[in-house]
């Protein structure tokens, strides 16, 4: 891939895709993106499927590769039996997975272990080929291979080591090694093969077959722990399950790996995740479920492989060191130059005995624990009297002393003078792999004490003797006697017999459903796992044929044509695939997000558990958790969250995009997909007032197929002010409702996030990309704004006050407008608004009524003021108002512009237009300039059908904070000498500095409730003139907003008479005469009244209408009386 022209190393295309655009359902899924893997999708991508890859390691590309100590101890997952300083995560580059008698080391990344091994493309021997354990349909043709094996190598384009090239020491040196007959089979690659080839010079998977399935269409994802496998619900295909290891999301470990990630492999699924990866999820699989031969995991080998050191002494001057040596007249060449192949074999015993001896190097990296093994076998050997003489002892030591002051790379020191060595050979075929506690465990007889592996460690110290070094181990064998294999094969064995009592496929990979012949239809192993011997030589030339010939076979059995065209020219970083599947729907488009967004490049995981209940109703949100919790109907949310800034100069704010399953048994068997996700932080809540809210919104995808539809807030208000209890309940509690799309049930409940819980989502922050100052800038501008959101509710009390924003919902409809409008004359000669509405026949909702012979009803509001331009039962800003209630269900409607002096005048236009008694409903001075002219007689209430009368009537008591402004009329004096005798309300009051200050000063008018806290100057300037008047939980945003477009102001000189009626406790007439008397109460004789107060109310107290109900229903009986 490099070339002397500075041509970049990494200079193809980025084959990995962001996980957020997976699909949940692909003709064929890959699991893994080893040899066999890359084969699977390339082959599947050219017939034209529809490939998913899913690899759990990530995507590394030339030029990245770890290079120091530092690096590779960073990149360094050991796991198994151990509890080791560097265990880590399983997507971790290197894993040194360690059993009992035997231990591995593989690769995970996008490639596998292709990244990391020396590439020799090295074919098996016909001897091995027909051994025993192979199936017949190899055993007995094992020349058949050889077509597949072309097919691989002209993928893999192996080479040998170019004769015009500089000689190489190690290669001389392994020539004088070798016995007679013996064949050097030079080979292409360098010394840093084994810890990742930066040069971009190495032919992997990833280079090779992956970037072709990456041209053809197939889909790559990193990150992605594939945990089992089972068949669809609908019996076609299968479902992979999968831990996504998106970053953080492993802080929170339960949820991780139990709420899994699924995709659906329609028609087939391929195993490749290597020996040890394929025969886990299979053996989990099982576990799970799935019907397989009880041969999982078993007769698996380490394909003989033994690592061996001539070291220190030795005569020759090796450069086994990878990496550009400078100051020497010749670098150390490939990690892998020659063989010394001793497979020549006439019978299956000395196919056995064979085994081949490859040089190695020493990886940089890894110099330093080389050099202390090696010097620490040096002390062992000085205790063995007799077995050097003092003058070897003393070089040995010079040479080990001379490396260590001068560097390992020193002319004479040990390591430049250590040869390394690579062995592989035939073993018993006895190794294991099972679960324990759902972990692998690895476990086999320990090879280094075999009769076998004696005679070939003897034949080494005869090949190293020669050159006057002696054999050195690695640090198993030389504590234990175990060894690390870098080629597990097995675990998911082809059968001799065909039949799952000898194996767990068949000749081409398929998975036996049980003791039988019988298979899985289209669930295929096509990695080193289906190998049943050792082969005595590097895997990777035969793991790929077996692939392609299984993978052709499988081809010919469904039918998908065999496309072995490559790719058009070299590919490069610009280049595109030839086959796009993204021409067809994604569920999880976000174009439209990303054009009105932009990353900011960090994330956060978050995981929400509770409990919901299955209600046809609207239930209270705490009602249903309760309900589910009875059920012990519990889901749980496991989210990773992108965060997103709005763009636009009236976008302000922030957004996140979800990825992530949510759990709930009611609803799937399996967790459900996340197929579209978005948070919006810190909306203004319409249903709210006062209330700023966190909405989720997502579309979730069950393993059935159906699909749901979640909504959920998290909603802050006054009530979190000074409060920091409320602060955690309001930040850490979601209201969920959740349908069906086709059905009219719905799941709703309530789901928290614990505090253990919130401490781990802290720890998941990560950045999407390459961490830069400007990252960590745009994580602190995000830090910040989200802290002076929260800060603004908790100080509410000193937040500055600001003129409500009038506006209207857009998702109303437009409210119809009075039938008629009309001016009713009074006594005095002025004249009062009348709005008339004709009662509907027909509804919006299609309802056609049929009572339209109802009462007319008047309508009497409070004091709003002059100049209100809608009244409180006609607002429009209301989902249904009063009017419209009434009007639907066949009542005509009258609404007056509040004035005391109209109502007779209006009551008598009604009377003489209507041939029934009008009803009343009244609310507040409405109510109060109603019972005043019942009482002087102004009003017959003979002539209406009855009253309806909302807080107050005759008696009048009020709430604490109105009876301290009421007691004495100074503070009305005082307004009046300061800013005359108007007190306006709504947002067209003037701008004097009077009315800014007294702004201020209203900030601080006491309310009982922390809910009932605001910012609105109308608001604050409605309670100080009336008194509290609502409560804020039961307005929401268009109402609160809108307060100045029906309480317009009020006179000073009406609020005088009020507080004086309100502390002489009721009616006073103009000369503040009492007017409840027995003579005027006989007046209401015969008038039914249904009177309503709220216990909240901060206005009158409810024992108004308290002392109203007793005193009439004593005084005329209580048939026509009500209180609620």
């Amino acid at each position: 891939m490099a070339d002397s022209n500075n041509t970049r190393p990494d200079d193809y295309p980025r084959l990995s895709r962001s996980f957020q655009s997976m699909k949940a359902a692909y003709d064929v899924v890959v699991v893994g993106s080893g040899y066999g893997a890359g084969v699977a999708a390339s082959r599947m991508a050219r017939s034209g499927k529809s490939v998913a890859v899913l690899e759990l390691g990530w995507e590394w590309r030339p030029g990245a590769y770890p290079y120091t100590s530092a690096q590779c101890l960073k990149e360094l997952n050991i796991s198994g039996s151990s509890s080791w300083l560097f265990a880590g995560k399983p997507t971790q580059l290197f894993q040194l997975i360690l059993g009992d008698g035997q231990h591995a080391f593989v690769a995970h990344a996008l490639g596998g272990c292709s990244l990391v091994n020396a590439g020799v493309f090295l074919e098996a021997d016909q001897g091995t080929l027909q051994r025993g354990p192979w199936p017949p349909e190899i055993k007995n043709d094992p020349s058949g291979l050889q077509m597949y094996y072309s097919r691989a190598a002209d993928m893999l384009q192996p080479s040998t080591y170019p004769a015009n090239h500089p000689p190489l020491a190690k290669l001389e040196h392994l020539r004088k090694q070798a016995t007679a007959g013996a064949t050097i089979q030079p080979n292409s690659g360098s010394g840093n093969e084994c810890t990742g080839q930066n040069d971009g010079s190495k032919h992997s998977v990833a280079t090779t077959y992956l970037t072709a399935a990456w041209y053809w269409g197939a889909e790559i994802f990193c990150g992605c722990e594939v945990r089992y496998i089972e068949q669809a619900p609908d019996g076609h295909g299968y479902l992979v399950y999968f831990a996504w290891h998106g970053r953080g999301r492993s802080a929170f470990e339960e949820d991780f790996k139990t709420q899994l990630f699924w995709v659906k492999a329609n028609d087939l699924c391929f195993l490749g995740a290597g020996s040890l990866g394929t025969t886990e999820i299979l053996l989990r699989s099982k576990k799970y479920g799935l019907s397989t031969s009880p041969m999982i995991g078993r007769n698996m080998s380490s394909n003989g492989d033994m690592l061996a050191f001539g070291e220190c002494n030795g005569n020759d001057e090796i450069n086994g060191i990878s990496g550009n040596l400078t100051g020497l007249s010749n670098g150390s060449g490939p990690l892998i130059t020659g063989v010394i192949d001793n497979r020549e074999a006439s019978s299956s015993k000395e196919t056995l005995a064979g085994y081949v001896i490859e040089d190695d190097c020493i990886p940089v990296p890894f110099l330093p624990i080389t050099q202390i093994m090696l010097m620490l076998q040096s002390l062992r050997d000085y205790t063995s009297p007799g077995f050097h003489g003092p003058m070897q002892h003393f070089c040995k030591a010079f040479a080990g002393i001379n490396s260590l002051i001068l560097g390992p790379r020193v002319p004479g020191g040990a390591i430049q003078r250590t040869a390394t060595y690579l062995v592989m050979s035939h073993d018993s075929n006895e190794l294991t792999l099972t679960l324990t506690n759902d972990k692998p465990c690895f476990r086999g007889p320990a090879e280094g004490r075999s009769e076998n592996r004696a005679r070939i460690l003897k034949i080494l110290r005869t090949m190293v003797s020669r050159t006057g070094a002696t054999l050195g181990y690695s640090y198993f064998y030389g504590l234990y006697e175990d060894e690390v294999t870098v080629h597990p094969l097995g675990g998911a064995n082809m059968s001799r017999d065909g039949t799952g009592r000898e194996g767990v496929t068949n000749h081409i990979g398929q998975v036996f459903t049980g003791h039988g012949s019988a298979v899985h239809d289209g669930l295929v192993c096509c990695d080193a796992s289906v190998i049943p011997t050792s082969l005595g030589i590097n895997p990777l030339a035969t793991i790929s044929a077996l692939a392609e010939r299984s993978l052709e076979k499988i081809s010919q059995e469904y039918k998908y044509p065999n496309n072995m065209s490559s790719t058009k020219g070299g590919l490069d970083t610009s280049s595109e695939p030839s086959v796009s599947t993204h021409d067809l729907p994604d569920p999880q488009d976000h174009t439209d997000v990303y054009e009105q967004t932009r990353s900011i490049g960090w994330q956060f995981t978050e995981a929400l558990v509770g409990y919901v209940s299955t209600q046809r109703k609207n239930v209270d949100f705490v009602v249903s958790e309760a309900l589910g919790k009875s059920a012990s109907s519990e889901m749980r949310m496991f989210l990773t969250i992108e965060i997103y800034r709005k763009r636009g100069p009236d976008k302000r704010g922030y957004e996140g995009i979800f990825t992530g399953t949510v759990s709930c048994r009611p609803l799937s068997a399996e967790t459900m997909r996340v197929t579209e996700g978005k948070v919006r932080f810190f909306d203004q809540a319409e249903t709210e007032a006062e209330t700023t809210t966190m909405v989720y919104s997502l579309q979730l995808l069950s393993v059935e197929g159906k699909v749901f539809q979640a909504e959920g807030h998290k909603a802050i208000d006054s009530t979190a002010s000074f409060s920091p209890s409320e602060m955690w309940k309001a930040t850490t509690k979601v209201n969920v409702r959740i349908a069906r799309e086709d059905s009219a049930k719905v799941e709703t409940g309530v789901l928290h996030i614990s505090w253990p819980s919130f401490r781990q989502q802290i720890k998941t922050f990560r950045a999407t990309e390459p961490l830069e100052l400007s990252a960590l800038f745009a994580l602190l501008v995000f830090l910040v704004y989200f802290a002076l959101r929260l800060s603004m509710f908790f100080f509410r009390p000193f937040v500055s006050m600001r003129q409500p924003v009038n506006y209207l919902r857009n998702t109303l409809a437009a409210k119809r407008g009075p039938s008629t409008q009309l001016d009713v004359r009074a006594k005095d000669g002025t004249t009062v608004l009348l709005q008339v509405y004709e009662p509907l026949a027909v509804t919006d909702e299609g309802y056609i009524n049929e009572n339209l012979g109802d009462p007319p009803i008047l309508f009497l509001p409070g004091v709003t003021g002059v100049g209100a331009r809608h009244s409180i039962f006609a607002l429009p800003f209301q989902r249904r108002n009063m009017v419209e209630y009434f009007t639907a269900r066949g009542y005509q409607c009258y609404v007056l512009t509040p004035r005391w002096g109209y109502v007779a005048a209006a009551l008598q236009y009604i009377s003489s237009r209507e041939e029934q008694k009008p009803y009343v409903v009244a609310h507040c001075q409405g109510s109060v300039a109603l019972a005043m002219g019942l009482l002087d007689g102004t009003i017959d209430g003979t002539q209406l059908l009855g009253v309806t009368a909302n807080s107050v009537l005759i008696n009048q008591r009020f709430a604490y904070w109105n009876s301290v402004k009421a007691a004495t009329p100074l503070l009305i004096h005082l307004y009046e000498s300061l800013a005359g005798s108007f007190f306006p309300i709504g947002t067209s009051h003037d701008n004097r500095l009077i009315q800014r200050v007294l702004d201020v000063v209203l900030r601080s008018y006491p309310v009982r409730r922390r809910r009932d806290i605001c910012t609105s100057t109308d608001c604050h300037r409605t309670s100080f003139a009336f008194g509290l008047c609502w409560n804020n939980d039961n307005l929401d945003a268009h109402i609160h907003e809108n307060i100045g477009q029906f309480f317009a102001g009020t006179h000073t000189k009406i609020l005088e008479h009020i507080t004086r009626m309100g502390t002489r406790g009721g009616c006073l007439d103009n000369q503040l005469n009492p007017l409840i008397t027995p003579e005027n109460l006989r007046r209401l004789h015969g008038l039914p009244v249904l009177f309503i107060t709220g216990t909240a109310n901060e206005v009158f107290d409810p024992e108004s209408t308290l002392q109203d109900y007793e005193m009439l229903r004593r005084r005329f009986g209580e048939h026509l009386y009500r209180r609620f």
